[in-house]
């Protein structure tokens, strides 16, 4: 295994710098000429004789322009025509920050290139390739850094063909006059024509996927080797002459608990007054709480997640840090500081640690993997930095979090406190944002947005969708832990708290989480208190606290459904329904054509808006996922992805019903099981119509669910 993993590591690394952007290009580019025949290698101006221009167009050697039609709705701008001969026909386009689209056909046929979207057809009727030329991120650049070269057409290679045969091609523009957006036409075009003079280019000209692909197998192989051969080996013998100290002791958990105060303290408002000194000393005392017990660093994590989104941690000069990014990684180094003194005193493993179970290690497994994968789909996109610092804060983060999650539990002499620290962080943490929204609610202060005839609470999320995401998963365990735990004290705590958050839920006005979300929430919920009640042979009561929970929420809705937002809901002929199938259209036509790697994370808005957004739904172009789980798997890291995520999804809902299953004798076990399966639920069912993991606090959250079962 060691001798295939050091091999395959050898080859992905050879094969990635071979392919990796490494020399400056010097005989890049090519002047555009007028040329009288399109054959093989042409590289033609707009003014070539064997282009034809419809009626209006403006064509000089800078390009060609359309004119304005009488109704740019319903015609066409303008029209090429022209005949080629060879295997591969290109295009260079001027995309911009401007409204307008192409239609491609090759003898009568689609253009094979290009998109093809049933029902997406040209003004003769007829299906087309089809590409958009709104590219908003290229506005400020430069002229030669705009213009871009798209293939629409490549022969299909036959045997019994011996060369190539002429092609009939029509383009039709709609829109985009006075941009001048056909720029030139290339056919068979040596690589070099294709990129700007400078512009640094790989020694191979080959994908770059297959080098990482080999890359993340030998780390792999070597991992596994490595673990491998660490178990069962026993701590060097000087350790053992070291001197003892325990850090479970009473003047350590003092000091962690004091220093986890005045951190949290310093940092809330040094990041509020944005200043760096209060809040590098916050987080260092939080550190150095998190190292005598690192479930108090984690607490700090799960409260700090739903601000996330729009709050970063000034740490440094000119430049503030993610909150994420901080919380993860500082997590997994406060877990290795507090296991390093452990060591170092001797000190050992507590007694009654939780073994860690099937269903855990596997979805563990399955989360590295995803991680693995979401790598090699990031490398062969449009914008590589983007893509790979949504790998970072999102796939990367989550198994690194994940490993956290069961490392505290398990390291911990009191498992039990540390998961009530989690919960209460976690929570408490959803509480606080759903404050600030209902505090801008009432006080017209902000944290809210108007749509539809309704004011809609987001509080920091620029979105109250967003919002309402993060609430359902929170909402569902906190009304369990309310239904479910020993004592009424602790229930009234909870209930308090599950009020507060399903307020600010209620008000998000979310069609996903009041028509999909809660009734699969509220439905998971009865059952499984069901099960409970009768199991124990208890009280109904907390069945009809949920009853009455939902009654009232019922009612708080009821002033406005006369709103236009529930008056359209099943109007799918305009408004945000007909938007919606329009966008599953164009990203199911994006999965069908990038099956395997799709088009990689963070690329959905780009590939959306410049290739696949239909004519119709030009109102809502800056859209960067899919609204729905199954196409954003697909779309973002291909089938391989898909198969990974939605195995990781059902195996920790599996790992979840187990676990509500042993807890029924547990009361408190039981009801946090339930409620975390009742988020599993919410969010899955949410997730149909929006954003279902690939924000970084929802997959953190969704990791949180799977992997703290481990603490009992």
């Amino acid at each position: 295994m060691t001798a295939i993993g050091v091999v395959a590591l050898t080859l992905g690394l050879l094969w990635l710098a071979l392919t990796l952007p490494s020399r400056a290009c010097t005989d890049c580019g090519a002047a555009l000429t007028p040329v009288q025949r399109l054959t093989s290698g042409a590289l033609a101006s707009v003014e070539s004789p064997p282009l034809f221009f419809s009626h209006g167009w403006t064509v000089d050697a800078s390009g060609a322009d359309p004119s304005e039609p009488v109704d740019p709705f319903f015609e066409p701008s303008g029209v090429v025509t022209f005949t080629y001969t060879g295997e591969a026909l290109w295009l260079l386009l001027a995309p911009g920050d401007y409204w307008a689209y192409l239609y491609a056909t090759v003898d009568d046929r689609p253009a094979n290139r290009l998109a093809n979207i049933p029902g997406n057809v040209n003004s003769l009727g007829a299906r087309a390739g089809y590409v958009t030329l709104l590219a908003p991120e290229l506005a400020e650049a430069s002229e030669d850094r705009r213009l871009r070269w798209v293939e629409i057409h490549r022969e299909a290679q036959r045997a019994d063909v011996g060369a190539s045969s002429a092609h009939l091609v029509r383009l039709e523009f709609w829109r985009g006059w006075g941009q001048k957006p056909l720029r030139g036409v290339a056919v068979d075009p040596p690589q070099q024509a294709l990129h700007r003079p400078g512009e640094r280019l790989p020694l191979l000209p080959a994908p770059q996927w297959p080098g990482a692909l080999l890359t993340m197998t030998g780390v792999w192989l070597l991992a596994a080797t490595a673990a491998q051969a660490l178990t069962g080996k026993r701590p060097p013998p000087f350790l053992s002459k070291l001197r003892r100290f325990d850090l479970s002791g009473p003047p350590w958990q003092r000091g962690a608990w004091l220093a986890f105060g005045l951190g949290a303290a310093l940092t809330v408002a040094g990041t509020a007054l944005d200043s760096r000194l209060p809040t590098l000393t916050g987080v260092f005392l939080l550190a150095v709480a998190g190292v005598v017990r690192p479930a108090l660093w984690l607490t700090a994590l799960l409260f700090a997640l739903p601000f996330a989104y729009a709050v970063d941690l000034p740490l440094l000069p000119m430049r503030a840090l993610g909150i994420v990014d901080v919380g993860v990684l500082g997590s997994a180094a406060t877990l290795a500081g507090h296991w390093t003194l452990r060591s170092l005193s001797g000190e050992k493993r507590p007694p009654g640690t939780p073994s860690l179970e099937r269903e855990q290690r596997a979805a563990l497994w399955l989360l590295a993997l995803i991680m693995s994968w979401a790598l090699v789909a990031s490398l062969d996109v449009w914008y590589p930095t983007l893509a790979l610092r949504e790998w970072r804060v999102v796939f990367l983060s989550a198994p690194i979090f994940g490993g956290v999650v069961i490392g505290v539990v398990r390291l911990s002499w009191e498992p039990a406190l540390d998961r009530q620290l989690l919960v209460a962080g976690w929570l408490l943490g959803a509480t606080t944002v759903a404050l600030i929204g209902l505090w801008g609610y009432v006080s017209g202060q902000g944290f809210v947005s108007a749509a539809e005839g309704v004011r809609r609470v987001q509080a920091l999320y620029d979105s109250p969708n967003n919002l309402a995401l993060y609430l359902d998963r929170t909402l569902a365990v906190t009304l369990s832990l309310a239904l479910f735990v020993e004592g009424w004290r602790r229930r009234m705590l909870w209930g308090a708290l599950a009020v507060v958050q399903g307020l600010a839920w209620l008000l998000t006005f979310s069609k996903g989480a009041l028509f999909l979300a809660a009734p699969a929430m509220a439905l998971t919920l009865a059952a499984g208190g069901v099960w409970m009640v009768k199991r124990r042979r208890a009280s109904p009561k907390p069945l009809l606290a949920l009853g009455m929970f939902l009654l009232l929420a019922a009612l708080m809705l009821t002033p406005f459904l006369g709103a236009e937002r529930f008056q359209r809901l099943l109007d799918f002929e305009q408004g945000t329904g007909f938007l919606r199938l329009q966008l599953w259209r164009s990203s199911w036509a994006m999965a069908l054509d990038h099956p395997w790697l799709g088009v990689g994370p963070d690329q959905f808005l780009y590939h959306y808006r410049s290739a696949y957004l239909l004519p119709e739904a030009w109102q809502e172009p800056n859209l960067n996922h899919p609204h729905n789980f199954v196409l954003d798997w697909w779309t973002r890291l291909g089938l391989v992805g898909l198969l990974l995520g939605v195995s990781w999804w059902g195996l920790g809902i599996w790992g979840i019903w187990k676990w509500l299953r042993g807890s029924s004798g547990r009361r408190d076990e039981a009801a946090l099981a339930l409620g975390c399966l009742a988020a599993a639920f919410a969010a899955l069912t949410h997730g149909l119509i929006d954003v279902s993991y690939a924000l970084p606090e929802l997959m953190l959250t969704w990791t949180l669910l799977f992997h703290w079962k481990v603490a009992r």
